[in-house]
């Protein structure tokens, strides 16, 4: 007749450590053009941190030189934003793909 179940479950078992062996190195590689995106991701949560452990006497002469910075150029209040949200919205599609496999 047919295989005994413990062989179908053995054979289905394999089947399965194969399939996922071979989407894990699938997603590696997939994942690789992220690696940018998320090395500028961890350097402004690390200048978070860096900026959060000051103490607030040194913390509001930094925000009053980003305001000079910005006010030298204010494009970059625009810019910025737009980048941000253009970022959000990638983040946004990889997300929603990611939850629909």
């Amino acid at each position: 007749m047919g295989l005994p179940r413990a062989e179908q479950l053995r054979q289905r078992h394999l089947s399965l450590r194969r399939r996922s062996r071979a989407l894990r190195v699938r997603a590696g590689v997939q994942a690789e053009s992220l690696r940018p995106m998320f090395g500028w991701a961890d350097r402004v949560q690390d200048a978070w941190h860096w900026l959060r452990a000051w103490p607030p006497q040194l913390t509001v002469p930094v925000a009053g030189l980003v305001g000079l910075w910005l006010a030298r150029r204010p494009s970059r209040l625009v810019s910025l934003p737009l980048r941000l949200l253009s970022v959000w919205r990638l983040w946004q599609r990889f997300a929603s793909t990611r939850r629909g496999r």
